[in-house]
């Protein structure tokens, strides 16, 4: 059965009013150390903060006072690294992820490779107001609309990159950032299938702007 996570980390949230709609799907609300400080800002009270602590505002720390809160020092990983394993651990297998980008674009990129590094453990999705972030594994479909707009991000060398559904389609051809990428594709058939034979690919979804 399908246990799905919302994570809110430190970096720019989405609206207020997407942020309640992910909040209602979820079985669970993590705040990513700092996210907490969000949490409060939108008011929405988590059910678990999870990590090393040192970015919550004292308002914060007062507000959410007898809320739990997991210490992990572990200089090795992020505070959004720690919210995942923590919820996985949980067994929580879908997690969504708000505040990811926008702070800091060190962060930001560093932020993408949880999608890969905690797959299959997890399907993690980040989301922000413009749009759905997840990775593509060795095979993903979805449902879309014609029309929706849908870019393919290669992490590494990607081999093999087969579409279906997109109007400017691939047929096991190679992606590869600073080489050759996939932004801005257009749907025209769906549902949409994207198929990988090797290498670390992510899928963007355009919000509809309409």
């Amino acid at each position: 059965m399908r246990k799905q996570a919302l994570i809110i980390a430190n970096g720019e949230p989405p609206s207020k009013k997407r942020l309640a709609m992910l909040v209602k799907k979820a079985g669970i609300v993590i705040c990513a150390d700092g996210g907490a400080n969000t949490a409060l800002k939108m008011g929405i009270t988590p059910d678990v903060i999870v990590g090393d602590l040192d970015s919550i505002h004292s308002e914060a720390l007062v507000k959410f006072r007898r809320i739990e809160m997991c210490e992990d020092r572990n200089d090795q990983t992020t505070d959004l690294e720690k919210a995942i394993t923590w919820a996985i651990q949980s067994n929580f297998d879908h997690i969504t992820v708000v505040g990811a980008s926008g702070k800091r674009v060190d962060h930001t990129v560093g932020n993408l490779g949880v999608l890969r590094k905690f797959y299959p453990d997890a399907i993690i999705s980040m989301i922000d107001d413009s749009g759905e972030l997840c990775y593509v594994g060795r095979e993903y479909s979805f449902e879309a609309e014609k029309g929706d707009v849908v870019s393919l991000i290669p992490l590494n060398r990607c081999e093999g990159v087969s579409t279906s559904g997109l109007k400017y389609a691939l047929d096991a051809e190679n992606l590869e950032l600073g080489v050759r990428e996939g932004t801005s594709n257009v749907v025209v058939a769906p549902p949409v299938t994207v198929k990988v034979k090797k290498g670390h690919l992510l899928l963007f979804k355009l919000f509809d702007r309409s």
